[in-house]
């Protein structure tokens, strides 16, 4: 008996893959502002994220309870459609192990691609000069990364004292000296040194110029920076798809990606060329530079 097309497994293995891949690779989207929706928009719209940038002033003995507002600055993100596709046989779509590494690895080519538009805002001009720039000692004291938690954190923290809150990304090479050397462990996205969450982000390609930046004259490798939500307005949705093409699709799912609440598409259609059925996770996403004073590169 020949194969037959199993749609509850390949939703539920493209949810499971999707959860886990992007809730992982995009987390350090969540120390900027964010506007997340399941709403289906034209590639190439402009979306308006507003940044919280003044709250109503505190009042004593009130009189009335009438809110004077928050003040929100618009910051206009251009967002485009981005797509992970690939191929289905009928034996990997009844093969739920090898259908989530599949899945799992097109997921990371989306994510790869989406934190490099979410980082690529990022440069010295619109956010100055690194607070910290110099090599972190691998041994000082006998304690590794001495240098990265004395004298670098501080710098950051001090940097956004005045910020709303304080969201550190490193490098993976650097993060791994924040690890405990005991039972206890450091989860990424938690807060810890004083910071309200702290992220790891191995990818720099999208940040202008690479992961080498020019400070000063001098050409520097970005192994992080300390942020306030107010640096970064970062927007996604859904892509539209018109309806004459909506009904060749043999799928259409949205994917919620709880904890960042990013939505993306899962479609499945059957290709007369090849008779054979393609597969694409799809988003419609951008970022824009906001507040220039709420961002601090670390770099070597």
């Amino acid at each position: 008996m020949a194969n037959t097309f199993s749609s509850s497994l390949v939703v539920d293995t493209a949810t499971k893959a999707a959860i886990t891949v992007l809730q992982s690779k995009l987390a350090p989207v969540k120390a900027f502002s964010t506007d997340f929706s399941s709403d289906v928009v034209n590639p190439l719209r402009k979306l308006q994220v507003g940044v919280a940038t003044t709250a109503a002033a505190a009042v004593s003995s009130p009189t009335s309870f009438e809110s004077q507002g928050t003040t929100l600055t618009n910051t206009a993100v251009t967002m485009t459609h981005y797509s992970a596709q690939f191929g289905l046989s009928s034996a990997q779509l009844n093969q739920g192990f090898t259908l989530e590494r599949i899945m799992a690895i097109n997921l990371r080519s989306l994510a790869n691609a989406l934190i490099d538009v979410a980082l690529t805002p990022l440069n010295t001009t619109t956010f100055g000069s690194a607070v910290y720039s110099t090599a972190i000692s691998t041994a000082t004291g006998g304690v590794l990364g001495n240098d990265l938690i004395t004298k670098a954190l501080p710098a950051l923290w001090s940097g956004l004292k005045d910020g709303t809150s304080r969201n550190l990304v490193l490098d993976g090479s650097y993060y791994s000296y924040l690890l405990p050397q005991s039972g206890f462990s450091l989860k990424p996205g938690d807060g810890a040194y004083g910071f309200d969450t702290v992220h790891f982000n191995n990818r720099w390609t999208g940040v202008t110029g690479g992961s080498d930046v020019n400070l000063n004259g001098t050409t520097k490798t970005i192994k992080g920076f300390a942020a306030s939500p107010e640096a970064l307005a970062i927007a996604s949705a859904l892509p539209y798809i018109d309806p004459a093409v909506a009904s060749l699709l043999q799928m259409s799912e949205t994917i919620e990606i709880p904890d960042l609440g990013l939505a993306v598409q899962f479609n499945v259609h059957g290709s007369v060329a090849s008779r054979s059925l393609q597969a694409s996770f799809d988003v419609v996403f951008g970022s824009a530079a906001a507040d220039g004073s709420a961002l601090k590169f670390i770099t070597v």
